[in-house]
C-alpha cells in the first residue's frame, strides 16, 4: 500500500518592496521552502501597508474572502548595528497591543532574525562613466577607485534609504559630501535601485543598495562594502503575525543558518525575549525608576530600551522594553515550561501598576549568540 505525502503548506509573506530589498533578502533566508512549507514572498510599498494586511488577515478557513490575499507573517526591519533603530516601525509598534485605543490590537512579534547588510554605490550602465565590466572583483580593484574617482564628479543625486546614510558615514564624507550631492530619502535601497536604472539622465544619479538589487536592475557597482563596519553592519528584523490567525504552519525551525554557527560540540541554552510597550506618569518622580525595577524584581535582563512620542500628549513618550528571561533553558519541544509563563504573567501584572498604558507584544527565542 502507498501512501501520499501531504502538500505543503504555502505561506503568504509580505515584506517591504520592491523585490531585491534587505526585507526581501531576510524573508528569502526566514522563509526557506522545505518538504513542509513553501512560502509566496509579496512585496508592498510601505511598512504602514504591511501592518494593515497583517491586522486585517485573521481568517484563513473556509469562511475567508478568497478574492484577497491573506497573510500569514510579515518580516520588517527593527534595528541596525551601526544606525539604530528604525522609527517608522517602533511609531508602528507603538499601535499595536490588546488595547481599544490600538490600531493593530491583534498584530504580535514571534521571532527576530539577523542579517549581516553590505552597501554598494551603483550607477546606470548607460553612464558615460560606467566601466566596460558590470561587476567589481578583487583584482580589478585599483581601477574600480579610478572609476570611482572619474565618475563621481557627475554624479549630482543619490538615492536610498534613510537608514543608510548613517551606515556609511565614512564613504560618503569623502566622495560625495552634502555640498556637493543631494541625497534624496526613498522607501527602500531596491527602490533606489530602479530609480535609477530609469533615471533619464544618464550618469547624473546613483544609488545605494544591496548586490541583488544592482544585478537585478543590471546596474553598474561602483564600490563594494561601502558601509562603516564592513563585516560588522547587521540588520535585526522582526517577524510580525496576526494573533487571531490560525497558524497553516510551522514557523522555520527555525534560524538553523545562524544557529549552525555555533560549535557543534556546545548546545547554547535558549533564551527567550518578550516585548512590551508602556507609557508613564511623567509627573511624578521615580516612575520610570520603579517600572524598570519590576523587570530586576522578576529576573528578566533589559536587553533594549527605546522611546519614541507617544502621540498623544506632548512630551510623552512611549518606552520600548525587550527583556529576556533568566536561566530559561528550552524542553524537548522547544517551549518554555509553564514556570517562565507564569513569571511573565506575574511580572506584566506587577508592571501594571507603576505605568500608564501597558501592551504586551510577544514572545520569540533569542538568535543573538552569547
Amino acid at each position: 500500500m502507498s501512501y501520499e505525502e501531504d502538500p505543503p503548506t504555502a505561506l503568504n509573506i509580505a515584506y517591504l518592496g520592491p523585490e531585491a530589498s534587505f526585507s526581501h533578502q531576510a524573508a528569502i533566508e526566514v522563509f526557506t521552502p522545505s518538504s513542509s512549507s513553501s512560502a509566496t514572498l509579496h512585496p508592498l510599498p510601505s511598512f504602514s501597508s504591511i501592518f494593515s494586511v497583517i491586522q486585517c488577515s485573521p481568517n484563513s478557513g473556509p469562511n475567508a474572502d478568497q478574492t484577497q490575499t491573506s497573510y500569514d507573517y510579515a518580516v520588517i526591519p527593527i534595528e541596525n548595528s551601526t544606525n539604530g533603530s528604525v522609527v517608522q516601525v517602533l511609531d508602528l509598534l507603538a499601535q499595536c497591543g490588546l488595547d481599544s485605543d490600538a490600531l493593530y490590537p491583534d498584530i504580535e512579534v514571534c521571532a527576530e532574525y539577523y542579517l549581516p547588510v553590505h552597501h554598494c554605490l551603483f550607477i546606470s550602465p548607460a553612464s558615460p562613466a560606467s566601466p566596460a565590466s558590470p561587476t567589481l572583483t578583487t583584482s580589478a580593484a585599483a581601477a574600480a577607485a579610478v572609476t570611482l574617482a572619474s565618475s563621481k564628479s557627475s554624479i549630482r543625486t543619490l538615492y536610498t534609504h534613510p537608514q543608510v546614510w548613517g551606515q556609511c558615514t565614512r564613504f560618503l564624507s569623502t566622495h560625495f559630501p552634502p555640498t556637493h550631492v543631494e541625497r534624496i530619502d526613498v522607501g527602500s535601497t531596491s527602490a533606489a535601485a530602479q530609480l535609477v536604472a530609469r533615471e533619464p539622465t544618464k550618469g547624473l544619479t546613483a544609488a545605494i543598495g544591496s548586490k541583488l538589487a544592482g544585478e537585478k536592475h543590471n546596474l553598474v557597482c561602483l564600490a563594494e562594502n561601502i558601509e562603516d563596519e564592513p563585516g560588522n553592519n547587521t540588520t535585526r528584523f522582526f517577524v510580525v503575525r496576526n494573533r487571531m490567525r490560525k497558524p497553516k504552519g510551522p514557523l522555520r525551525d527555525t534560524f538553523s543558518q545562524q544557529q549552525q554557527q555555533q560549535s557543534t560540540d556546545t548546545i547554547r541554552k535558549a533564551k527567550y525575549k518578550s516585548l512590551i510597550t508602556f507609557t508613564i506618569p511623567h509627573t511624578k518622580p521615580g516612575a520610570l525608576a520603579d517600572a524598570l525595577a519590576v523587570f530586576k524584581t522578576h529576573s528578566f535582563n533589559l536587553t533594549s530600551i527605546d522611546t519614541r512620542p507617544s502621540r498623544k500628549r506632548n512630551w510623552q513618550y512611549v518606552f520600548f522594553v525587550e527583556c529576556e528571561e533568566a536561566d530559561n533553558y528550552t524542553a524537548g519541544n522547544g517551549e518554555a515550561g509553564p514556570e517562565v509563563e507564569d513569571n511573565l504573567k506575574n511580572m506584566l501584572t506587577h508592571l501594571e501598576k507603576f505605568t500608564e498604558r501597558l501592551r504586551y507584544l510577544g514572545r520569540f527565542k533569542d538568535q543573538l549568540e552569547t
